[in-house]
């Protein structure tokens, strides 16, 4: 069933001098939902979030917000809290004062007794009850992260928004607080929209992700629908990792398409991208996830034959650099230790090796939807 649209926005373009940053996006996020946008440095994604949270003014279009129109509205006219990436906390306050302070603005002032017990309640949402007569420096990273939510969420808004909120963490703290984060989403039930970079954080903590490129939204939907399903070769290559190889399209059947690759290999029953219209003999791209990839022949597979360049060594796993005669775009497989008998079984460089490869699990896509 349908959630019930929260944020709205209907055409919404902005531009800075000459520079358009969003041409005409439209997006629908339902309530309670956590939605990422996802994607590289000027794709458009901290421009998005700013206007809907009042932070910059849409060139033209409309945002609505519950169903009202807050296109024009101030920051403060609007009910929606956002956690910073530098978290902008007050070192002079104490943590209980940073959580409040939100609440003694005038446009949100509470009394001192509804004060104190959202911020009792914020503190205890994300587990730092016992720090509020705390001074900020005294914290670590992950809890000045968790009081920067407390605060945010002190004013009970309808919409949470968050900038890039676990960049500034080491690895292990920060996968920690991917964990964190998804409980307390669970628990509020509120709406969640988060913009960031990291693929990886996107696809554990997201309902639903908009993949942005060039100030457009290159393809909406499920982790799932994105990883297994993506419409072009730039949502595959961004989603995860995805080995992209040179192609020629030879026809297809079905739905389904046949291809021949720079040496001459031939695979059929290969799935097109979503919406792709392609010319017999048009030059293509396949994309295939490195999981997918496996050593050795196979019956149900599709044959493949790669030389190895390099093996970079995990931990728990290899990763093995391939390349395919006649390419130059390296291709990656994984090879986990456990399935191998001992370290010394694994693919040396400069050896031949063959691969199989599902049909289902090649997308083919027109070259020039990469650009």
């Amino acid at each position: 069933m349908a959630l019930q649209p929260i944020v709205t926005l209907e055409n919404v373009a902005k531009a800075y001098g000459t520079f358009t940053a969003l041409h005409n996006i439209n997006l629908e996020i339902g309530a309670g939902e956590f939605v990422t946008l996802l994607g590289p440095s000027g794709c458009g994604k901290t421009t998005t979030l700013r206007l809907i949270g009042g932070f910059e003014t849409a060139d033209s279009g409309r945002i609505t917000l519950a169903g009202a129109d807050v296109t024009q509205q101030p920051p403060y006219r609007r009910d929606i809290n956002t956690v910073f990436q530098d978290y902008a906390l007050f070192p002079h306050m104490t943590v209980a004062e940073n959580v409040a302070y939100g609440l003694t603005v005038r446009a949100n002032r509470k009394p001192p007794e509804e004060r104190a017990r959202r911020v009792r309640e914020a503190l205890s949402l994300v587990g730092l009850a016992d720090k509020a007569d705390r001074m900020p420096q005294q914290l670590s990273g992950g809890q000045r992260q968790r009081i920067a939510m407390a605060r945010a969420l002190a004013r009970e808004p309808k919409v949470l928004l968050l900038d890039e909120p676990l960049s500034a963490l080491d690895v292990k703290l920060r996968e920690a607080m991917q964990v964190e984060l998804k409980h307390l989403h669970q628990k509020l039930g509120i709406t969640f929209l988060m913009v960031t970079h990291d693929q990886q954080e996107a696809l554990v903590l997201s309902n639903r992700i908009a993949v942005m490129k060039g100030g457009h939204i290159a393809q909406i939907g499920s982790p799932s629908e994105l990883y297994d399903r993506p419409a072009t070769p730039y949502v595959a290559d961004f989603i995860g990792a995805a080995n992209l190889v040179p192609a020629t399209f030879l026809g297809s059947e079905g739905g389904f398409a046949r291809i021949r690759l720079p040496d001459g290999a031939m695979l059929s029953g290969v799935a097109v991208g979503s919406g792709e219209k392609l010319r017999e003999g048009q030059a293509a791209l396949i994309a295939i996830r490195p999981e997918r990839l496996r050593i050795g022949e196979s019956r149900h597979g599709l044959p493949l034959t790669a030389t190895v360049v390099d093996q970079l060594f995990h931990g728990g796993r290899f990763q093995l650099e391939l390349r395919f005669d006649q390419v130059e775009t390296p291709v990656f497989i994984d090879v986990h230790r456990s399935s191998v008998a001992d370290d010394g079984a694994v693919p040396q460089p400069g050896s031949r090796v063959p691969l199989s490869v599902a049909a289902p699990d090649v997308m083919v896509y027109a070259a020039e939807a990469a650009a």
